[in-house]
Order: structure tokens, then sequence, then C-alpha cells
């Protein structure tokens, strides 16, 4: 793209709101017709760590309107929940382990995921409290925070934790308040996202899609909000931090699921547990799913942009000049063009076909969430929040042209003609048979290429029946060694078994291979006989070792070894049957 098409704004500015005191997160934010009127509102989760304090917010035009939450949100989604008219989306929620789910801005339902037991240890240091609560001093409290000091912090149920980690004037309060069955794990749900149920229309009842701190997915019914499918992401423990789903729930599906340990893992379909496709080697920032071709883009925090095949092969990878906030994907559907913007810390935010840069605009401050759709009557339109707070609503160009003309993507070397050499006289007169002897050169090359198939389906053939002669002698000989004698002269026996029950072995031998410079056998190579069924065959072998003052001790080790070869004496095999190796004692030359 040249720098004249960058300075042409492909964008008007159509809302900037600079002190809306917003903190958000990418997934803390979706576009949603919220009323059901073709009016969508942006819907923005405002994280606060302070307890009641979050919010959501809905943005419908230039106002707004909040909605307290009870918790900090980790993430947002809006499914169609049935197909009732006038068609209202539902919009989810996540705060700590539960799930709340609100139609027309008001409250609708609370999902709550299943609780983990508590591990043994906590229960029981939990009971004795309970037990021994006549007691009026505070040894028993004591004891209870003693018992859970030596309990892992992570495997210890959200209660404890807060025991542990509170102030000693609070911590009577919140025995008081306790009981026995709020000592159970919870673990909070960290991402979400939704699968259409039937087709990819877009007004399809979708099931919510949950993920939570533990490694778990949840496929929630759309209607009755009760568990479809349970899975795990991955074989390991790994925490999700973003999913996208691909498919419908009634035919196939996937759900990829990024993890905080650089995984990237997928679910399909009657999965019981996810498989581990792509591992990056730094942590991943965001990731989304192109439409048409299922491509997998991951922005990761060393300034890379790396995109995958659905199965985890690596495409292309590009470095970005500056840090990476956060991704989107953007479908301009009239034109059938699929870009994905990129947020940068600089500011930036950029708009990329592939690896090709197509369009860049700039905000104040480093973007935090960007989503494109429809926003109000608009169908293309830009939201950004800002890390400092900032909104942002830009619409997209009704004259805007993304395509991208066929010349910009040939290379310049590709450009110029290919320097071919002149036709020589030689050349013309080659052409020239070969247009003549046509029929004859056809036959010629067919009559190589069959003679050269047989050569191929010969050697094939050889080589798998060596293959499963070997195989089958390896499960049929057994071969043991006794090596006799203290000094320089040893007696080996060999001892050779044949196992099958049924079937004699011949045509075999044995091989002994040593140092000449160590050991001197009285014979390299003994003819075995014919080896009846489930008998056995034994030869002695003479060893006379050769004293050398200089060996050197480190050596040692190398020298007291022969190897023992079983071989078939058919020419064509090369491989041996049985190998092993047989230790013979070193024999100190200052006591010969």
């Amino acid at each position: 793209m040249s720098r004249g098409e960058l300075k042409i704004s492909r964008w008007l500015e159509a809302f900037y709101e600079q002190n809306s005191n917003l903190t958000t997160l990418p997934g803390n934010a979706v576009l949603a017709d919220v009323n059901g009127d073709g009016n969508y509102n942006l819907v923005i989760t405002d994280i606060k760590l302070e307890k009641n304090r979050s919010r959501m917010r809905v943005y419908k035009g230039t106002s707004s309107i909040d909605i307290a939450l009870p918790d900090v949100p980790s993430c947002v989604i809006s499914f169609y929940t049935d197909e009732l008219e006038p068609r209202i989306p539902a919009v989810a929620v996540a705060c700590g382990c539960s799930l709340f789910i609100h139609k027309n801005n008001k409250p609708f339902f609370k999902f709550q995921l299943p609780s983990y037991p508590a591990v043994p240890q906590e229960t029981d240091a939990w009971k004795k409290l309970f037990e021994a609560k006549a007691d009026s001093s505070e040894k028993p409290i004591e004891d209870l925070l003693k018992d859970l000091s030596n309990v892992p912090f992570n495997s210890l149920s959200n209660k404890s934790q807060e025991l542990l980690t509170t102030s000693k004037s609070r911590i009577p309060d919140i025995i008081k308040k306790s009981k026995l069955s709020d000592i159970v794990i919870n673990y909070p749900i960290t991402c979400m996202s939704s699968l259409k149920r039937n087709s990819n229309d877009k007004y399809e009842v979708s099931c919510p899609v949950l993920a939570n701190e533990a490694g778990n997915v949840y496929i929630l019914d759309p209607q009755t909000f009760t568990i479809l499918h349970q899975a795990n992401a991955d074989r390991l423990k790994v925490t999700p931090v973003s999913i996208k789903t691909t498919g419908t729930l009634a035919v196939d599906f996937r759900i990829i699921v990024a993890c905080r340990e650089g995984h990237l893992c997928v679910l399909r379909r009657n999965w019981l547990e996810g498989k581990n496709i792509i591992q990056m080697n730094t942590n991943i920032v965001d990731f989304i799913i192109t439409p048409e071709d299922n491509f997998i883009v991951v922005a990761t925090t060393d300034k890379m942009l790396n995109c995958f095949t659905k199965r985890g092969q690596r495409l292309w990878t590009l470095k970005l000049p500056q840090i990476i906030t956060c991704l989107c994907l953007v479908q301009i559907e009239h034109i059938r063009v699929n870009l994905f913007g990129v947020g940068l810390d600089s500011g930036l935010i950029q708009l990329y076909q592939g690896r090709k840069l197509i369009d860049q605009t700039n905000v104040s401050d480093a973007p935090s969430v960007i989503l494109f759709g429809p926003l109000g009557q608009e169908e293309h339109a830009l939201s950004i929040v800002t890390k400092a707070g900032t909104v942002i609503f830009r619409i997209l160009k009704r004259t805007a042209d993304f395509t991208v003309s066929s010349s910009e993507n040939v290379p310049q070397f590709q450009s110029k003609p290919l320097p071919l050499p002149k036709r020589s006289k030689l050349f013309l007169e080659h052409s020239m048979r070969e247009r003549e002897a046509a029929l004859e050169i056809h036959q010629s090359f067919q009559k190589d290429l069959l003679k050269l198939r047989l050569d191929v389906a010969k050697s094939l053939l050889q080589y798998k029946s060596n293959e499963n002669e070997i195989a089958n002698f390896k499960g049929q000989l057994k071969l043991s060694a006794q090596v006799r004698g203290i000094g320089t002269k040893f007696t080996v026996i060999f001892t050779l078994e044949n196992l099958e029950s049924n079937k004699p072995i011949s045509g075999i031998s044995m091989i002994l291979h040593t140092k000449p410079d160590y050991y001197i056998c009285s014979t390299n190579r003994i003819l075995i006989p014919l080896l009846l069924p489930v008998s056995s065959y034994k030869a002695r072998v003479g060893i006379q070792e050769v004293i050398n003052e200089g060996q050197v001790p480190s050596k040692i080790g190398e020298m007291c070894v022969i190897r023992v070869f079983i071989m078939n004496e058919n020419k064509t095999q090369t491989q041996p049957l049985l190998t092993a190796t047989v230790a013979i004692p070193y024999t100190d030359s200052s006591l010969v």
C-alpha cells in the first residue's frame, strides 16, 4: 500500500468520550441489540477491584446506562435464547463462579458453576473448629489457622483463603458467619464464548460456552441453563484466558482455548479432553479465527503476530513495531472482505489482510478493547475503549475501498521477465524429433517407468519379507551366556533356545566380535544345527585375554565386552536376528 493511501482516512469520527472512567480488558465488551429494536448497543463491563463498585455500562447512541454488578466481571457475551419475536438477545456477565444473565437490561437468570469438595486436611480443620465452638478461648481459632497454613494456598477454598489473608480483627466475624457447607472450592469463570446450535444464521439460538480457572469447559443449554457437555481443556492443568468457537452444536464444532501457559487447545464434538495443537514460547495476548478458512491468528507479548491452520501448522509470522494490546475481527460483508485489527501500545490501530497492511488509524491512548460491527443504525462501526478509559466510535465511510490490486501482491522480482536463453539449433532439432516420433518416445518412457515400478515393488517385497522373518525369529529365540574362569583363560558357554512349540529353526549361525588387542576367541563363527521346537543348543568357546601393560584404565569397560550376533545364513539379509553383549571379568596384570 502506498503512503498516499494511508493518509486518506476511511473513518468518520462519530463519538468521543474522554472522562468515562472505564477499566476493561479484551473479552469484556460486546455489540448487541439489547432491546430488539434493531439499534445495536455497546455493552462494556467496568472492572473495579473494590467490592460492589464494578458495573456494566450500555451505550445507546451517545447516552449510557449503568447496571451494578455484585463482583468483579471477567467476561461478557450476548446470545439468543429462543426464537420468539421480537428477537431480544441475552447479555451474560461472568462474575466469579456465577453467570448473571440480563434481558432488556434487567436481571433474567443466575447460573452457578458446580463446586468441588475441599481437600480432606482443610475439611478436618474446620470440623475441629465447629466441634470446639463451646470453648470460649482463642485456641480453636489458632489451631484452625495453623492447620490451614499447612495446606497449599492454591488448594484451599475461598473461605479459607479469605481467613488467612484478612486482618485478625475480622477473623471472628468470618468464622461466625461460616458453615461447613461453605468449605468448598469454587473456580471462577475466566472466559466465555457462544456456540450456534443448528445453523450459522445471525439470529440462531446459541449455547454459552464457559471455561473456568481449573481448565474445565462447559456448554450450557440456552433455555434451561443446564450443563449439556463438560470437558477438560487439556490433559495437563491449564488456565484458559480466551475462548473462540466455530461450527454448530448439532453437526460439528471446534472450541479453541488459549491458556495462560502459552498453549492453544482444541475441543471437538463428544471429546472429554482437549488436544494441545499450538505451543507458544511467550504469553498470548489474544487470538482470533478468520471466518472463511478458519486460520488462527495469535498475538503474543513479544510483538509477534502468528498465523496457524486449524491443525496447528504455522503459516506465517509478522513482527510489529510496538507491543500488541488487543485483536479484533473486521468483516465487511458488502464487499466480501475479511480483515483483522491490531491495537498497538502507541495508540495505533492497524488493519491487516493476511500479512499485508491495508489501513491504519490513530487514537489518543493504547486501545484496551476494539470491536467492529453494527452500532446503532450503522452496519460498520469501530468501537474503541482505551486504557485511560476513553470511548471512541468511528464509522466506516461508505466509499471506503479495501480491495487490493493484483499488482500490489506480486513481488518486484516477479514483475521482471525471466532471462530465457535464445533457441539454439540443437533445441529446434530436438523439438522436431519429439513431434515426429511422439508415439515411440511415449512408449519407451512408459516401458522404463513400468520397469522402475517393478524394481521398486520387488525391493519392497524383499524388505517386507526380511522384516517379517526377523520379527518372527526375535519372538522364537532366546540366548543366554555363562562365563567360567578367573584368570586370563575363560570359557563361555552359550545356550540358544527355540521357544516355539511347533516350529523348528534352521540356517542360522553365531558370530562373535572382539577386539584382537584384548581377547582371542577359539572360534569366531559357530554354525547352529537344526533347532527342534522347545529345544536348546549349547556351544563352548574358549577366550584368551591378551595382557597389555599399557592398557588405559578408562578403556577397561570397553575392552571387557564380547558382542554376539545371531545371523541368518540367507545372504540377502544383513540385519542380525538377535544381538547380545557378554561382559568378561578384567584381569589385573599385576596379579598375573
